[in-house]
């Protein structure tokens, strides 16, 4: 750097800077962060990181392209006085039927104050508003869930010319389970940008309409919505993540594409390229033994087991290993509070039913009703 630029940043900050650095510049290689401690420093340790801190921006500046580019000035020129929350901003966000809404936040609102604001703004209740979440477009091809420590504005004037036309930021659905998106068939604001997402996840080949495309199709042309989704559903990829292809550590040559559903963990070998291969792994969640990130190495970490054999662990590069590992988490969430739900009502099935009554209600209909019952 020609001169020292004094400013002030937490080191979450520079975590995030670090992460979005080696994401937009995947072929340098980046100096280390200064380890984070999860205790409280001492004057002395805590001058040290400092001054690891600096050394690691004087180190990465140092390169010109990196030095210059959008994501390291807009680090370094947000001071505390004019980063610090008093100054409001307008971001404009584009919800799942193509149309945009603009919500004014502070300018440091994390992910969760700025979705808020968009729900607040669209009319979504607090249980609908379960359902979906704040996206970033990546490239026209790929989506992340931002998580909800980041802040939506810096993305948005670091892409402001990317992506969608005047936004990176968008709402989409985060759910996994069919059944429960089922339950909501009389909620218009969430069947509508259910089915708008879909419509255009089926353009892009996210999900394999096949046979029943011309079916769909005129659905679509007569806005049946939910008739168009209940036929969806049944068909390869609803609900479905898919990630773009990146190495990992199980295979010598190629990539893998990953894909993450309610019913299981897929890997799918390809080329370097992106060009498929043969060769598929299937690994079901009641197979999956623990999961963590690697934050230096940019990569998700899992360890499955099958059967009798001895458990493995398996790496995957991905610039989006924290998104990889809050889908996981979100799939064990829904998988957890589902099997909750069908035990307890089995349990009270046989306390209360005859061996020849039925009960009709969906377990997923009582688990909504018990959790309203609570935030009433």
């Amino acid at each position: 750097m020609a001169g020292r630029q004094l400013c002030s940043k937490r080191y979450r900050e520079f975590a995030i800077l670090h992460q979005n650095l080696k994401r937009e510049f995947s072929s340098f290689s980046f100096p280390r962060l200064p380890g984070k401690w999860p205790f409280s420093l001492s004057e002395q340790q805590l001058d040290a990181r400092r001054r690891g801190l600096e050394e690691y921006l004087e180190k990465v500046c140092s390169v010109r392209v990196i030095g210059e580019s959008d994501i390291m000035q807009e680090f370094l020129s947000e001071s505390d006085e004019n980063y610090n929350g008093v100054s409001d901003v307008e971001l404009r966000v584009v919800l799942p039927d193509k149309t945009t809404v603009t919500v004014r936040v502070k300018k440091n609102s994390t992910t969760d104050k700025v979705y808020q604001a968009v729900a607040a703004k669209v009319g979504m209740d607090s249980m609908t508003a379960n359902y979906f979440a704040l996206f970033e477009v990546i490239n026209h091809s790929f989506v992340r869930k931002l998580a909800p420590n980041e802040f939506p504005h810096k993305l948005y004037i670091q892409n402001y010319t990317s992506a969608v036309p005047g936004t990176c930021l968008t709402i989409r659905k985060w759910l996994f389970t069919t059944e429960e998106e089922v339950l909501l068939n009389d909620n218009d604001v969430a069947v509508t940008y259910f089915f708008h997402q879909a419509v255009e996840d089926v353009k892009k080949g996210y999900i394999k309409a096949e046979e029943k495309s011309y079916q769909l199709q005129k659905l679509a042309e007569q806005k049946k919505m939910v008739m168009y989704l209940n036929m969806l559903r049944t068909c390869e990829g609803y609900n479905e993540i898919i990630f773009p292809h990146c190495s990992c550590d199980s295979r010598r040559k190629g990539h893998v594409i990953a894909s993450i559903s309610i019913k299981h963990f897929k890997l799918h070998a390809c080329t370097e390229d992106g060009e498929l291969e043969n060769q598929v792994i299937t690994i079901g969640w009641d197979e999956m033994q623990q999961w963590d990130t690697d934050e230096e190495g940019m990569a998700f970490c899992f360890e499955y087991a099958r059967g009798e054999k001895k458990p493995r662990w398996v790496k995957i590069f991905t610039p989006y290993f924290n998104y990889m590992h809050e889908c996981f988490e979100r799939v064990f969430c829904e998988l957890k509070w589902r099997k909750e739900v069908v035990e307890e009502t089995t349990d009270k099935d046989n306390r209360n039913c005859s061996k020849d009554s039925i009960c009709n209600k969906n377990i997923f209909q009582m688990a909504r009703t018990q959790r309203r019952d609570v935030t009433t």
